[in-house]
């Protein structure tokens, strides 16, 4: 019997050490504060790595949350919620499972039968980047134009954008305008594919943008 016991403790606490080291790895370190164009990041990292992303992870705009979720070892995990401009929850997802788990407007029937694209995140997030690059074009401040454009991007069954064009014509200096800055989106943008009765289609995810002078 003893020597049993002799044979395994070296074992057992070679066990422990690795758990130990494992843990150490991945502890958090105090929040970290981060300025990304015009949104504020809060986010916990790990303590040997301010570059790997570990615990709450939260995202303003203008002072408002419109991210919460979480990072383990730099990857989104668990339930993640995005908001609008106005604080209003769209919908949360959960990113162990790879499904959307409640949209704001629709019960899970209708979740269970059809669920639209979505932008994976904040939908604050594409509309603030072609908002913020297209600007006001002269020419389209001289002629008095003002609207809605509405552009429509192509997403495929994988969350893939394909294509894109303008679903709603406005002008055609603002629609060449949106046109010319959606090539530049960004190629890491995550889109969640639409699905009916649970399987994933093609589909088109839209972004409202309006056009507006000031009056002098």
């Amino acid at each position: 019997m003893t020597k049993i016991i002799q044979k395994y403790i070296p074992k057992a606490a070679f066990l422990i050490v690795l758990i130990s080291l494992s843990v150490d790895t991945f502890a958090q370190s105090d929040p970290v504060t981060r300025y990304n164009g015009s949104f504020k990041e809060v986010y916990f990292v790990a303590a040997n790595d301010t570059s790997i992303k570990h615990g709450t992870f939260i995202r303003y705009y203008k002072g408002k949350v419109i991210e919460r979720g979480k990072y383990v070892n730099n990857q989104p995990s668990g339930r993640w919620k995005y908001y609008n401009l106005n604080s209003i929850l769209e919908y949360e997802y959960d990113f162990d499972k790879n499904e959307i788990i409640r949209i704001s407007g629709k019960d899970s029937k209708e979740l269970k039968q059809r669920t639209p694209c979505l932008f994976k995140g904040s939908p604050i997030v594409p509309y603030l980047f072609l908002a913020n690059k297209l600007g006001y074009p002269q020419q389209a401040k001289e002629d008095d134009v003002q609207g809605k454009v509405v552009l429509a991007l192509k997403i495929n069954k994988k969350g893939e954008v394909y294509g894109f064009y303008i679903a709603e014509k406005l002008h055609s200096v603002i629609d060449h305008a949106v046109i010319e800055v959606a090539k530049t989106m960004p190629e890491d943008w995550e889109f969640i594919a639409a699905t009916y009765m649970g399987n994933a289609i093609d589909s088109e995810y839209f972004i409202d943008i309006e056009f507006e002078l000031e009056i002098k």
